[in-house]
């Protein structure tokens, strides 16, 4: 019925997504193990054109070119999370020193209320908010409960920094290691193929450098740019701890359930309930901008560094999402990738 050549496919195919599927969750299921040294991998192969570099100019041993890349790469990334680290930590404490208490929230709610109780709005019963204020507050209070504990976490995380440490000195040696010994490790992977094989495997290894390179490139772009989206609408709205809330706001764009909107949105109710309409205003603004220019960006960035057709990506992020959240576009884009590689060695 059908063609032999379409049935071959079909079961490489199927094999290809068994194999990836296993291979995903295995990977991410023991990745709180093995973080320090998957991260030492990958440093180690994108500081592998500075460790050559160095080597070739110095003209010193792989060990000391690798020490030094390592130095260099490890300086650069400490000097820049110090100075991140630094300035969110300030406004955290000052932000934990200026929340309101519920006091203060009740008395904001109460001139709410006042306020709408100057409209005639026949068909509503202004007191069905007195029967419920109880609630209302109770409410308030835990969140601002559950913002003071994820805040103080934060801190106590800061302070507690023995663990961290540990692993950041496991990562380095790990780097240095992986660095100096990555021709051995290439030599040694390379050794159990034939040639056609060899050949096959750099060129799968060079197009996937290229597309991880491609999908790392892309998502930190459309996170630089809701990071410094946000944090010039908020210096512009004259908000204090503009730095702090764009790193919160970036790192939250990745999450699918809560997005931009669940920094934004509840700054622009607190700032209404406050008697700040403009800023609330400029809040909303914000939030519709961020999201129209992520989800016009995102399908076409992915497209253009990863060579793939932006209906494929657009079908793996909203699939994936609804699936299983960022894991879920991580593991379908990841196949739609991994699949167009093996694609073009023939493999599949």
């Amino acid at each position: 019925m059908f063609k032999q050549i379409f049935i071959d496919k079909s079961k490489k195919t199927i094999i290809f997504l068994v194999v990836y599927t296993i291979l995903f969750f295995l990977f991410f299921s023991t990745l709180s193990y093995t973080l320090p040294f998957v991260l030492a991998f990958a440093i180690s192969i994108f500081t592998k054109p500075l460790n050559r570099f160095l080597k070739k100019k110095l003209k010193t041993s792989s060990s000391v070119s690798s020490i030094l890349s390592t130095l260099i790469v490890y300086t650069i990334l400490l000097l820049i999370l110090s100075a991140i680290l630094f300035k969110v930590v300030n406004e955290i404490r000052l932000l934990l020193e200026s929340l309101p208490d519920i006091n203060t929230l009740g008395v904001y709610l109460d001139n709410f209320i006042n306020y709408l109780d100057k409209f005639d709005f026949p068909k509503f019963d202004f007191n069905l908010i007195d029967k419920f204020y109880s609630q209302i507050s109770t409410i308030i209070s835990s969140t601002l409960n559950v913002t003071r504990f994820v805040m103080n976490k934060a801190l106590s995380f800061v302070v507690g920094l023995p663990m961290l440490l540990m692993v950041a000195f496991i990562t380095f040696l790990a780097t240095y290691f992986f660095s100096k010994d990555m021709p051995n490790i290439e030599t040694r992977i390379l050794s159990v193929f034939s040639s056609s094989g060899r050949f096959k495997v750099r060129h799968i290894l060079r197009e996937s450098k290229k597309m991880l390179f491609g999908y790392f490139k892309s998502y930190a772009c459309i996170l630089s740019l809701t990071f410094v989206e946000t944090l010039v609408g908020l210096t512009i709205l004259g908000i204090d701890y503009a730095l702090m809330l764009s790193f919160l706001t970036a790192i939250v764009d990745l999450l699918p359930v809560l997005g931009v909107g669940s920094v934004l949105m509840p700054m622009a109710l607190y700032f209404y309930l406050t008697g700040n309409s403009f800023i609330a205003i400029g809040l909303v603004i914000m939030f519709l901008l961020i999201t129209i220019i992520r989800q016009v960006l995102e399908p076409k960035l992915m497209s253009t560094n990863l060579g793939i057709h932006p209906v494929l990506i657009l079908g793996s992020i909203f699939i994936g999402l609804k699936a299983y959240g960022f894991l879920g576009v991580i593991y379908l884009l990841g196949i739609v990738v991994l699949y167009n590689i093996l694609n073009k060695v023939d493999m599949i």
